[in-house]
């Protein structure tokens, strides 16, 4: 069953999926730490209200908040411009009564395509990834030469998680872009073919808790005996 807060962490995470940000760079803007945010945003460990203020104000939510508290939302000029005759603007926090159910649609489709699956989930999750690509398939990539004439073969390339935003990835149908700083900033194209391993680098901030040892057990009562005695 939905948690009653869950349409409500779902805005958060959709708006954080909007905005293009990373749960590091949302955490240092909201001034919590990201592994606590992640549990936040999950449901794992409740919400605050003083959280969940630092965090919609990281995601520039001030309409939705001034929503949520009754005050008079100000209409978007380009919305109010373009709206249709007798319909209504509605606030996406004033949509959380009727969104209780839980999402049908896995986050991640196990039958698509693996790479493409892989390499986004890291930029959903905000890990550090590790890429290995098959670098004959590179030639005009965007990956200057001098590079792939040091590695002829396997090409490693590492995306850190703080820059994710920076490094801008879009994600295709035969392949993935994403913007590297070799010499200079590059726009660089890599195929799903090329992509040989995917490792992710887990904070241990992300990594949950080991559960707690189970109490013992207390002590069997003594049974009763017979104890032979010679003379």
């Amino acid at each position: 069953m939905a948690r009653p807060s869950e349409p409500l962490l779902k805005l958060l995470r959709d708006t954080l999926k909007k905005r293009g940000l990373s749960t590091s760079e949302l955490a240092s803007r909201a001034g919590v730490e990201r592994g606590e945010l992640k549990r936040r945003l999950t449901g794992v460990e409740d919400l605050t209200v003083d959280q969940f203020i630092a965090i919609a104000q990281a995601l520039e939510l001030q309409q939705d908040m001034a929503a949520l508290v009754g005050a008079p939302v100000e209409p978007d000029p380009e919305t109010e411009e373009g709206a249709v005759a007798g319909t209504e603007s509605v606030s996406p926090i004033h949509t959380l009564r009727s969104q209780t159910e839980e999402p049908q649609d896995p986050a991640f489709d196990p039958f698509a395509n693996a790479p493409r699956e892989l390499v986004r989930a890291g930029f959903t999750w905000g890990y550090d990834l590790f890429l290995h690509f098959d670098a004959k398939q590179l030639g005009g990539s965007g990956v200057p030469e001098s590079i792939l004439s040091k590695f002829p073969e396997v090409l490693p390339i590492r995306l850190e998680s703080r820059w994710h935003r920076h490094n801008r990835p879009e994600f295709g149908a035969d392949a993935f872009t994403v913007i590297l700083s070799f010499d200079i900033l590059r726009t660089c194209t890599f195929p799903w073919s090329s992509l040989r391993t995917v490792q992710f680098t887990i904070p241990e901030e992300a990594v949950p808790p080991p559960p707690a040892p189970a109490p013992p057990e207390p002590p069997q009562p003594l049974r009763p005996a017979l104890r032979l005695v010679k003379d």
